[in-house]
């Protein structure tokens, strides 16, 4: 039986390139599996690649055993690194350090890599397909939505409320779902019905592509206004945030600006005392919606906003360093970051981003796939960290004066 041969030095570059994107420095903790798989499944591909660009180069037995040690010394290398990093993030989310049990997960998955890169091609090509399966087990999976329409038309209505909360939500029917202009008519009648018009301020919340609009926002905004406010909110869709925001921004958009053209309207024709200040907010796809409502705003009406507040929005989506507008963002946040973009350049964050972690230094190629896997653990965090937010998304606007 003749002994396996060490690996293409080609297959050693390959698998090295794989494991040094998997393992540059990213925003977000991880677990030990998660980074593990990722190094695994990079390192795999950055091999299979090196092999093929082999088959035409032969090299002696030499030039493999130097070209393996040298990538083994440098793949530790890369895993101390990546090991030293999440034991900064860590430190800064003032959460426990890589334990042994996470670098042994960790390593588990490529060192079945590495040993099969020894062993005959049956082997690696099993191993392989096992890897690329279990991979697959960490892929983010599509998030059930919020539940039904009633459902989540009751967490808005009751979540973190005060007795005095006024809060108006316009959920889906299914009926004339997509006749935004009718929906914001309506539910803006109920709000003045309810007493809005006595408020001193209300808030335009335009909800997630779930219909979700974050409770602790609504409770910043009533502490902020010593419940002088009341909050209105039209439901566009009713699937995962991802999954709208993939599909189309357009119905984000388009319900926010029948809302508060609804709400002008109607304020308009309110006697001078009777004119509550206009705020329009929004978080992750919802402030995708909230830009174009502060756009129109300004277009056909630019003395009735009062003040704009973008918390989360993907990037590239909205306009930041806009007139009376507040972006909150959090420095860990891949979702203020995730881009194709990320590339081939560094990403372009708000000026107010918070500093909770840390930041990455920006490497091409490596920093997009990190932020991409960022993704899939954004909302493990508490608020203030990843894509999760507090009460400080209400608390930060200005009175307006009257």
């Amino acid at each position: 039986m003749t002994a396996p041969r060490w690996p293409h030095p080609y297959t050693c570059v390959g698998a090295l390139m794989g494991s040094a994107l998997a393992s540059a420095p990213g925003s977000l903790p991880r677990t030990g599996l998660v980074a593990g798989l990722l190094l695994a499944a990079f390192g795999i591909v950055g091999a299979l690649l090196g092999m093929v660009a082999g088959h035409w180069c032969p090299c002696g037995d030499r030039p493999r055993r130097i070209a393996a040690a040298v990538a083994g010394t440098l793949g530790v290398a890369f895993f101390t690194a990546m090991v030293l990093w999440q034991n900064d993030l860590r430190n800064a989310m003032d959460t426990p350090a890589v334990d042994a049990y996470w670098i042994l997960t960790a390593l588990a998955p490529s060192a079945v890599v590495a040993a099969a890169c020894v062993l005959g091609r049956r082997t690696r090509a099993t191993v392989a397909a096992l890897a690329a399966a279990a991979a697959l087990t960490v892929m983010p999976s599509p998030a059930a939505a919020n539940g039904s329409a009633d459902a989540v038309a009751t967490t808005f209505v009751s979540a973190l409320a005060q007795p005095s909360s006024l809060r108006v939500y316009g959920a889906l029917d299914h009926h004339d779902d997509n006749d935004f202009d009718a929906r914001a008519a309506a539910a803006v009648h109920r709000w003045q019905v309810a007493g809005g018009l006595r408020r001193g301020a209300v808030v335009v919340a335009v909800p997630t592509g779930s219909g979700w609009v974050d409770a602790d926002a609504m409770a910043g905004f009533e502490a902020r206004f010593a419940g002088d406010v009341s909050v209105i909110a039209l439901q566009y869709s009713d699937i995962p945030s991802w999954q709208a925001f993939l599909g189309s921004t357009g119905p984000a958009r388009a319900s926010a600006v029948a809302v508060v053209a609804a709400l002008v309207d109607t304020i308009d024709t309110a006697p001078q005392s009777l004119r509550p200040d206009i705020y329009v907010y929004g978080q992750s796809l919802g402030a995708v919606g909230a830009d174009s409502a502060r756009r129109w705003i300004e277009a056909h009406a630019p003395h009735s906003l009062c003040h704009t507040v973008l918390v989360g929005a993907p990037a590239g989506t909205a306009a930041l360093a806009a007139t009376r507008t507040t972006v909150v963002a959090n420095g860990s946040d891949p979702v203020v970051k995730w881009s194709p973009r990320l590339l081939w350049q560094p990403p372009e964050v708000p000026p107010t981003i918070s500093k909770d972690v840390p930041t990455p230094p920006w490497f091409p190629v490596a920093s997009f796939v990190q932020a991409s896997a960022d993704l899939i653990g954004a909302l493990s965090f508490p608020a203030g960290h990843g894509h999760q937010y507090g009460i400080e998304q209400g608390l930060t606007v200005p009175s307006c004066p009257r």
